[in-house]
């Protein structure tokens, strides 16, 4: 497996299935702000309650080729394994990004247990092998970077964005960026402010 992040934010994700691992797999979905679509006969009672508060739409059938030939991404989660099989099969073959929940191996792509805190995402994946340890290495995670962390990402992207535009020199970009991600940062309100007040007059020079 290749690690990389994908925006989904202006595409299609199809969820098959309607069950109770479907709506843990929706509410994450939902978590990234993505556009979830769900195809299944029953749905639980939480997801039709999701549709009703207009976070998700349901088409309540069986699932058809059709249903996710614009999809990015389709996620087989139906309490039938033939019928997970079959839809990573034909998602797989026109090129679809397929997460196949029972067996990934049949997929293309996993989702990871997540932590998030603002602009930080930390993923851990176990490429299918452990769900459930790559969940308890992210609690692990979650006592380790916390909410203060969400702030600290926002005064780095701040700071990124300034020095891009005041400066051409890629050392010089690099080195103001080191500085910047320096832990005497990390909980140091007083020395941010400080440092973004140093650089911003020079932003609104050459912005």
């Amino acid at each position: 497996m290749f690690p990389i992040m994908v925006d989904l934010s202006d595409e299609k994700v199809v969820v098959v299935g309607g069950g109770e691992i479907a709506l843990h797999k929706i509410e994450n979905l939902l978590r990234f702000g993505l556009r979830v679509h769900v195809v299944s006969p029953t749905v639980h009672s939480e997801i039709e309650k999701l549709a009703r508060e207009g976070l998700i739409t349901i088409r309540q059938k069986y699932v058809e080729e059709a249903d996710y030939d614009d999809a990015f991404l389709v996620i087989a989660v139906t309490n039938s394994s033939e019928v997970n099989d079959d839809v990573a099969r034909k998602a797989k073959a026109v090129g679809k990004l397929v997460v196949h929940t029972g067996q990934p191996e049949l997929g293309n792509s996993t989702i990871p247990a997540t932590l998030q805190r603002g602009r930080l995402v930390l993923s851990v994946s176990t490429g299918g092998a452990s769900p459930t340890l790559a969940k308890q290495i992210r609690d692990q995670l979650e006592e380790q970077y916390d909410d203060s962390y969400e702030n600290y990402i926002d005064f780095l992207y701040e700071v990124r964005q300034i020095v891009k535009r005041i400066e051409p020199d890629r050392t010089i970009r690099r080195h103001l960026l080191k500085i910047a991600a320096d832990p005497v940062f990390y909980k140091n309100m007083e020395r941010r402010e400080r440092f973004l007040h140093e650089i911003q007059p020079f932003a609104h020079v050459k912005s």
